[in-house]
């Protein structure tokens, strides 16, 4: 049995067809295992993100409060520095 040309070119275009659906089967899994990654990735970042900026706002409250308190004994200072020179005169 002889093979002829026209045979072997369309065992090969067969195989080439077969080897496309392969390919794109493959690519199909490959991004979704992509965008689960992408997903995971995406979460993995929001917890970081609320694990550094935890202690930021902490910190954030810390130095307002601290800075009210500066300024509540400023502005009582003031007061009875006022209050002196009214007793003064």
């Amino acid at each position: 049995m002889q093979l002829s040309l026209n045979d072997i070119l369309s065992l090969l275009s067969v195989i080439a067809v077969l080897m496309l659906i392969v390919l794109i089967y493959h690519m199909i899994f490959v991004s979704v295992s992509l965008r689960r990654i992408a997903d995971r990735m995406d979460d993995l970042s929001k917890e970081i993100e609320g694990l550094v900026l935890k202690p930021i706002g902490a910190i954030e409250y810390l130095i307002d409060w601290f800075a009210g308190a500066v300024e509540g004994m400023r502005a009582g200072k003031e007061v009875d520095e006022k209050k002196a020179h009214k007793h003064k005169n």
